[in-house]
């Protein structure tokens, strides 16, 4: 499978059989311009979103997508199991800013999260259910969801194969959280990318946790 990051929480997920998923697609433009990354297009055979905020649910790819995944539970379709987890985006129980997903996608044997916008803590029962993670896309910006430290403390205990940090400040987004050298300069065995794409195999994974920066495609 080949993911590629196109900006903020949105990911590509490319399939080997060309089937395409797409994470929390962002409005561009939304949020009076402070979202500023480029129109995400193509039509996905799945859209994974993890709750209706504007940088996170664009209609116009949600619309058009085979298959929307939008609610907790557990699915399997067409071969590739879905799962999302309830959790908060906020420390408040969702009172500040609602209900987030943790989704976690399972297909040509690799396991991998989103966590969304997550704005808290992970509890025991919660580490349980990420157990066997190869991938992990985690928020580390902070002010809207989990910042750096928290981001750094779920990776130990979850010991995913590859971290795929989001949600963080770059030029084309005018949300005051933190850029990703603020994340990395606190985790081991980091990689900047240089790219927006990654091809990831079972047979790739590190063995070790590695922290990979991907660019933003969009």
């Amino acid at each position: 499978m080949k993911l590629k990051y196109l900006g903020h929480s949105a990911f590509e997920l490319r399939l080997e059989d060309g089937r395409k998923i797409v994470f929390d697609p962002y409005e561009p433009g939304s949020y009076g311009g402070s979202v500023g990354f480029g129109p995400i297009e193509g039509v996905y055979d799945f859209a994974v979103v993890s709750h209706d905020h504007p940088d996170h649910r664009w209609e116009k790819i949600t619309s058009t997508a085979g298959r929307v995944i939008d609610k907790e539970g557990e699915i399997v379709l067409e071969g590739v199991k879905f799962t999302s987890l309830p959790s908060y985006h906020d420390e408040s129980g969702g009172s500040e800013r609602g209900r987030n997903l943790i989704s976690i996608v399972e297909a040509e044997g690799i396991k991998l999260a989103h966590l969304g916008d997550l704005g808290h803590t992970i509890s025991l029962d919660e580490y349980a259910n990420l157990k066997g993670l190869d991938v992990i896309l985690i928020p580390i910006g902070g002010f809207f969801t989990i910042d750096v430290r928290v981001a750094a403390s779920i990776i130990k205990n979850v010991q995913p194969g590859l971290v795929i940090p989001m949600h963080f400040k770059t030029d084309k987004l005018g949300f005051p959280i933190a850029p990703v050298e603020d994340f990395t300069k606190l985790m081991d065995n980091v990689e900047f990318s240089g790219s927006s794409e990654i091809e990831i195999t079972k047979d790739s994974l590190p063995s070790e946790t590695r922290v990979v920066v991907l660019d933003p495609a969009l």
